[in-house]
């Protein structure tokens, strides 16, 4: 490759670590935050979903805009703007801003790496696409092991909550100026004929997976969300021990995206995601069945296995559902994805008003995960008759 590929080649990696030091960071962030605004902690947690609910409507926006803006404008405009109002962030203490800073960086931040993925599909093929695709899995969770550490340097030494918030700035800032001495013509054609055409087939299997999708990603951001108060709170647990802990899900997510990449490739995908649901749901039970820091601890690892590629599972799972999945079948995939991370903070926060109390939030996980186990038992069913009920392939 050229000088320019490499160049390319780190902007969707770092585009996907920068995303990690926002996404990751949120439970470790919620109760330093609070403090310092004198607001509840649910209050705080609540705020989160202008930071979700922003990610998500970058997608839709994502899905136009680069039919009239180049990758490289939208880079260098859209995520210069968000370093601007991360720095408002960090230097404000304005509480009444931070919904609509949330919401506008969270925006600017999807936009960007959407666009950073698009990059990929321009550049490379085959092999070559596919291992910075799954390297982009391995950046996000080795984001969240960086900054859940750096997070809890930050609060242990009662730094302002938003200081990790700066080190991604720095980060944002390195991608501009790697975006602006970069040429980012394209490098894959594709003639007419290879563009799949029409919306592709829509099913009942589909469209439950990506219900089930969003179940598993609404049980997972409140995870991330509460599990570090819930140790703080019921265990007597300190800040460096809740740091610990989402750093042991990302270690564990990190070496599990790895392996599932191989997995994948070996077995049905179907039964590495059912795998995957087993041990999550299994893992938040057992969080609120035990008393002790040091199990909590271990186990964190086994959570962190569970959502290591349960992402890139549910979306090969549900595109074997068409027969020519096309793009518009992916963004539904995406989107119902980013709807479930955009809800959690918010309908966590609820719950956790209405229980009285943080393990209340577990508990709604792990039930919410009983039916992302029974949907996707429902969606295997529909699978097996689809699969049963396809003509032969002609000889």
């Amino acid at each position: 490759m050229s000088i320019n590929q490499y160049r390319l080649m780190l902007l969707p990696l770092l585009a996907t670590l920068i995303m990690a030091g926002f996404v990751t960071t949120v439970g470790l962030l919620t109760a330093p935050a609070a403090e310092t605004y004198g607001v509840e902690i649910t209050s705080i947690s609540a705020q989160f979903t202008w930071l979700t609910g922003g990610i998500f409507l970058g997608g839709v926006v994502a899905f136009f805009i680069f039919d009239y803006l180049s990758i490289k404008s939208v880079i260098v405009w859209m995520y210069g703007l968000s370093a601007i109002l991360i720095g408002v962030l960090h230097l404000s203490g304005v509480y009444s801003l931070l919904p609509w800073l949330f919401f506008v960086i969270g925006l600017l931040l999807a936009v960007v790496t959407c666009g950073a993925v698009t990059v990929i599909t321009q550049q490379w093929m085959g092999k070559q696409r596919q291992m910075i695709m799954v390297g982009q899995d391995a950046m996000f969770n080795g984001g969240g092991i960086i900054f859940s550490f750096a997070a809890t340097w930050f609060v242990v030494r009662e730094l302002p909550w938003t200081s990790v918030y700066v080190v991604v700035a720095g980060l944002i800032a390195f991608v501009v100026l790697l975006s602006v001495v970069s040429d980012f013509k394209p490098q894959v054609t594709l003639d007419d004929d290879d563009e799949p055409t029409g919306v592709g087939g829509w099913n009942t299997g589909i469209i439950l997976v990506g219900i089930s999708l969003a179940l598993f990603m609404l049980a997972k951001i409140s995870i991330f969300v509460w599990a570090p108060q819930y140790l703080e709170q019921n265990f007597g647990a300190t800040v460096e021990a809740s740091g610990t802990f989402m750093g042991n899900i990302f270690t564990a997510a990190f070496i599990g995206s790895l392996f599932g990449t191989w997995a994948a490739s070996r077995v049905d995908v179907k039964y590495l995601l059912f795998c995957f649901v087993f041990i999550s749901t299994a893992s938040v039970f057992a969080f609120t069945q035990t008393d002790s820091v040091d199990v909590m601890l271990l186990l964190a690892y086994c959570y962190g296995v569970s959502v290591s590629a349960t992402y890139n599972s549910y979306v090969a799972f549900g595109l074997s559902f068409i027969v020519s999945p096309n793009h518009k079948n992916v963004v539904y995939l995406q989107l119902m994805s980013g709807l479930g991370s955009t809800l959690a903070p918010f309908a966590s926060s609820m719950i956790v008003e209405r229980g009285g109390d943080i393990e209340t939030a577990i508990q709604f996980c792990f039930v919410t995960l009983v039916l992302v186990a029974i949907s996707l038992g429902i969606a295997a069913i529909l699978h097996r008759k689809e699969t049963a009920g396809a003509p032969a392939p002609a000889a």
